[in-house]
């Protein structure tokens, strides 16, 4: 069974993550609605970066603009 990822740094709507895989570390940004958001490998200052980046909120007004424009070109009441 491989390793479990080990918790880097943690906020309110994401978490860093890291896991060693061989001579390699791997990095893991997670948000708690369970999308990965960032993986490397080799790279914590990429991995930190998109962590203290991070904004649910951001991500769910992007979403939501999005959909709304979707609905305005490909349907109709």
């Amino acid at each position: 069974m491989a390793g479990k990822f080990k918790i880097l740094e943690r906020k309110a709507d994401c978490v860093l993550l890291s896991k060693a895989v061989g001579s390699d570390t791997k990095f893991l940004v997670k948000d708690i609605e369970g999308d990965l958001i960032y993986m490397s490998i080799n790279n914590l200052s990429g991995a930190m970066a998109v962590f203290d980046s991070y904004d649910i909120n951001k991500v769910h007004e992007t979403k939501k603009r999005e959909f709304e424009k979707w609905l305005s070109e490909f349907a109709e009441a």
